[in-house]
């Protein structure tokens, strides 16, 4: 399935008005690693937005899995300046891949400079009700790792991993912890005084969440 997502984007796909692709595919460390370069385009000139490293997965061992990574978080593109965190791309690419990303599958997303999300997940906030963690969740991720001190120093940056669910099964034993975890957080709010803004973006996403899990579980 992710082999059809790397030859879409590889074509390339108009979003508001600028051609999002993917400039550069070269083999990775594996057969089935694959790199992409991924660029934006429009008015004659084009920025490098991130990196996407994709491994198509090796039966019966290993499931496929997809990396954002090198984040460029603002950059010119034409007379546009481009904000990545929050915008049509982020949700787009996120959305996009998410799509070939089947069950038991994952994403790896770099957050080093995405500052909401790195000091909601520096306070101990649930990684679901962060701003990164909640477009995962939205998009079918129900089981989460946080990579703040990458095993080995080769894995690069901080990055939030988003697993899907297996099986129905594993989907709702899944959702009802997500559902524990966020009314502990919104339980315990006050000890996060401190850092008001962070709290009440991540309480916000809570409460839609417990709203969601109720009719799912």
């Amino acid at each position: 399935m992710l082999e059809e997502a790397v030859r879409r984007i590889t074509r390339g796909v108009k979003i508001g008005g600028i051609l999002v692709y993917a400039k550069n595919v070269s083999r990775g460390r594996f057969i089935e690693e694959v790199n992409l370069d991924i660029y934006l385009r429009a008015e004659g000139s084009e920025g490098f937005l991130l990196y996407i490293k994709v491994f198509y997965g090796r039966k019966p061992y290993y499931k496929p899995w997809v990396e954002f990574f090198g984040i460029n978080e603002s950059l010119e593109v034409g007379t546009r300046v481009i904000n990545y965190y929050g915008s049509i791309y982020e949700d787009y690419l996120l959305s996009f891949f998410s799509r070939f990303i089947g069950p038991g599958e994952k994403i790896f997303v770099e957050y080093v400079d995405d500052a909401e999300t790195r000091k909601q997940l520096e306070i101990g906030i649930p990684p679901a009700v962060t701003r990164l963690g909640y477009k995962l969740f939205r998009l079918g991720y129900t089981w989460f790792k946080d990579w703040y001190f990458p095993e080995g120093f080769m894995e690069g940056g901080q990055k939030l991993q988003g697993e899907k669910p297996l099986d129905n099964e594993v989907r709702l034993r899944q959702l009802r912890r997500i559902g524990e975890e966020t009314k502990a957080f919104l339980i315990n709010i006050e000890r996060y005084g401190e850092h008001r803004w962070y709290v009440a973006r991540a309480a916000g996403r809570a409460r839609k969440i417990l709203g969601e899990i109720s009719t799912l579980v």
